[in-house]
């Protein structure tokens, strides 16, 4: 098993953000390149180096290819009917005391699932 990151799902409010918005993944993002940082817009400047992004293979069966964007810290945002962080928010039926897991398995490439009462004392 590679390195893992947890992001709780600590309140109605955390799951109404994560289902209807986005996840911000500032307290996770150490186990991500930090070259997969990408700039926040198509008019900001671009990024001091060449961005690269990285694959997330979901538990729900799909993957999907992102950067991170710079200053919101999150996954390039996408319609929740394409494959991204927003369908697999809406589709994993998590709940309060939840937790979103993140797992390295190889260059570039992150395992997310949902670990269901995974953020509970955690």
């Amino acid at each position: 098993m590679g390195e893992t990151r947890r992001i709780q799902v600590r309140t109605d409010a955390d799951l109404w953000t994560f289902t209807q918005r986005n996840v911000s993944l500032w307290d996770v993002l150490d186990l991500f390149p930090d070259d997969a940082v990408g700039p926040r817009g198509p008019s900001d400047a671009p990024r001091p180096y060449e961005v690269k992004p990285v694959t997330v293979d979901t538990d729900l069966g799909f993957s999907f290819e992102t950067d991170i964007q710079f200053g919101t810290w999150m996954f390039r945002p996408r319609s929740p009917k394409d494959p991204g962080m927003m369908r697999w928010c809406r589709e994993a039926g998590m709940e309060v005391g939840d937790a979103l897991v993140f797992e390295a398995v190889g260059e570039r490439r992150y395992r997310l699932t949902l670990e269901k009462g995974g953020g509970v004392g955690a």
